[in-house]
C-alpha cells in the first residue's frame, strides 16, 4: 500500500508544480521565451543550490521534496510581503528561486539517492 501512497504524493506534487510553473508564466520550461543567457544561467545557479539544500536535508531531491521547498519558499514570501508577479528581466530571488524548482522538476532528473547511489544528475541543459 505505501506504493500508492507515494503514487498520490508524487501526482499532488506534480499538480502544484505544474500550477506553481504556469502562474509564473513557465509553460515552455526550459526554453521559457524571453529568457536570455544571464537569466538562463542565474536559474542553472539556483537550481543547483535547491537540489544540493534538498539532497543535504533530505537525500533525496524527489518532485515531493521539490514541491515541499517550493511551499516554504512561498509561505516565507508571503509573511514578508515579497510576492510578486514576476517580471523576468528584473527578477527577485524568490522568483529565480521558485522558476529553478520548476525547472528541476520539469527536467525529470532530480530523483536520486545518496546512500549507495552515484548522485550523479542530468546537466539541465
Amino acid at each position: 500500500m505505501s506504493w500508492l501512497l507515494d503514487a498520490w504524493r508524487e501526482s499532488g506534487a506534480r499538480r502544484e508544480l505544474t500550477a506553481l510553473g504556469e502562474r509564473l508564466g513557465l509553460a515552455g520550461l526550459p526554453a521559457t521565451p524571453g529568457w536570455g543567457p544571464a537569466l538562463v544561467a542565474m536559474v542553472d545557479q539556483h537550481a543547483a543550490a535547491v537540489r544540493d539544500i534538498l539532497q543535504a536535508s533530505t537525500g533525496r531531491a524527489g518532485v515531493v521534496e521539490l514541491a515541499g521547498y517550493a511551499r516554504g519558499v512561498q509561505d516565507v514570501a508571503h509573511e514578508s510581503g515579497r510576492m510578486s508577479t514576476p517580471l523576468w528581466q528584473d527578477a527577485d530571488w524568490v522568483n529565480l528561486r521558485l522558476a529553478a524548482v520548476c525547472l528541476l522538476a520539469a527536467a525529470g532528473t532530480v530523483t536520486t539517492a545518496l546512500a549507495g547511489g552515484d548522485g550523479d544528475l542530468s546537466p539541465l541543459f
